[in-house]
């Protein structure tokens, strides 16, 4: 389970990057300015809350008792 956690964090962690870092200077924010910029910011804090949330959603449903 453990694993499974880290490996999500990570996979936010390099989301991140690669938005932060290549998609909103030179894709988005070009083209559509600070409104863009903001949507984009939006949209990837409610995709880490989604998949984080399933982390939790899944220990519920399984019924994990490690922890």
């Amino acid at each position: 389970m453990k694993r499974k956690v880290l490996l999500r964090i990570i996979g936010i962690g390099i989301f991140h990057m690669v938005l932060y870092l290549y998609v909103v200077p030179f894709v988005i924010y070009p083209k559509f300015g600070k409104n863009g910029f903001e949507f984009t910011i939006a949209v990837a804090i409610i995709i880490s809350i989604a998949v984080l949330g399933t982390i939790f959603l899944e220990k519920k449903i399984k019924g994990d008792k490690n922890e």
